[in-house]
């Protein structure tokens, strides 16, 4: 992951280098911390209203104070990318318990996904995992290594992502997106209730679909391998056709998933 060689500490735009935080904060000590990661076009944060809600909620979840209002922290946003000549960008918010304050870090890099991975689909290995509840279910805590560690190691077999499935075989999502199946016209997701988090592109996905077929109900491996269709979400992909989980194959090119996908890039937001 190549950042940017500007970020923005607490508001101050520093060289990456010299943007330093305690070694005895409790971000750094514990991982008391949430994060955002958003698209940017043109220099501009995209669904940025749905990216700032979760952040206060997250915020509000794990101790820390809230953000600024979000027209003060898209400017910032702003801000950092015309410094760093970036108009299309992965832009990351950290907010972490630094001693006695919340502390702020945006940080931007190149988007990660390229047109050769829409073109060939992503690639999921399975990995269980128990289920979900805590304090942390829901949110996007820097507490993120079980994640990190899956993809890597899905990675590491040749994989793009790992998909976490519960012991008793229901799916819940990946370690950076949402999942979801087509089948007879119709989508389908595992719903928020499994503790998987409330994806701002997901949220966009079922909005776009409509609720005459888009549907939130637990889903097993089975029905997953059974659909016509399979894609993924998050902010930064958008849309990602899936090509194998596991040895089973999908279409990637499949007229549902790159309808949905044109309406993700297009429709207003």
């Amino acid at each position: 992951m190549s950042l940017a060689p500007q970020v923005l500490l607490d508001g101050q735009l520093l060289p990456a280098a010299q943007a330093k935080v305690s070694a005895l904060c409790d971000g750094f000590q514990f991982g008391q911390g949430a994060f955002e990661t958003i698209r940017a076009r043109e220099g501009r944060p995209l669904l940025f209203a749905a990216h700032h809600a979760r952040l206060v909620a997250s915020c509000a979840a794990l101790g820390l104070d809230a953000p600024p209002p979000a027209n003060e922290l898209a400017a910032r946003i702003t801000r950092l990318l015309a410094a760093v000549r970036m108009p299309a960008a992965a832009v990351k918010i950290v907010r972490f318990k630094e001693l006695t304050r919340t502390a702020e870090l945006i940080t931007a890099r190149a988007l990660p996904y390229t047109a050769p991975d829409y073109l060939r689909g992503f690639r999921l290995m399975t990995f269980r995992q128990g289920e979900r509840a805590g304090r942390l279910t829901g949110h996007k805590s820097l507490n993120y290594l079980e994640n990190l560690l899956a993809r890597q190691q899905a990675k590491a077999a040749g994989a793009d992502d790992a998909l976490f499935v519960t012991p008793d075989g229901r799916v819940l999502e990946c370690s950076a997106s949402s999942l979801f199946i087509v089948k007879d016209g119709h989508a389908y997701t595992p719903p928020l209730s499994a503790g998987i988090l409330p994806g701002v592109a997901r949220a966009r996905v079922l909005s776009i679909i409509g609720p005459e077929r888009a549907h939130e109900q637990p889903l097993t491996l089975d029905e997953v391998f059974a659909a016509q269709e399979c894609f993924v979400t998050n902010a930064l992909m958008q849309v990602m056709p899936v090509s194998v989980i596991d040895d089973h194959k999908f279409p990637a090119h499949a007229p549902e998933t790159s309808a949905v996908r044109q309406h993700f890039v297009t429709a207003p937001e």
